[in-house]
């Protein structure tokens, strides 16, 4: 077998980060470094795939977010749980 000596990696039990809040009912996740603030404060998303929007579906809330690590102490997931 070709793979047989390559270390298995295991993901850990995701772990409390902090929450999220929104108010329009949707998240969006966004590279930080691309957001560009005009002199009048209005902010501009970028137009390429560094930005999207998920719908909560329930609406308004503060949810919780979790980072899952693998068993070297990579992160894996970023889990957003709406409930």
């Amino acid at each position: 077998m070709l793979y047989k000596n390559l270390p298995m990696t295991v993901l850990c039990k995701p772990k409390i980060i902090g929450t999220v809040a929104c108010d329009s009912g949707s998240i969006a996740l966004v590279d930080p470094s691309h957001l560009e603030v005009s002199d009048t404060d209005t902010v501009q998303l970028p137009h390429w795939n560094l930005f999207t929007s998920v719908d909560t579906e329930i609406g308004d809330g503060e949810f919780v977010v979790y980072a899952q690590r693998d068993n070297r102490g990579c992160l894996r997931r970023v889990i957003i749980e709406i409930e």
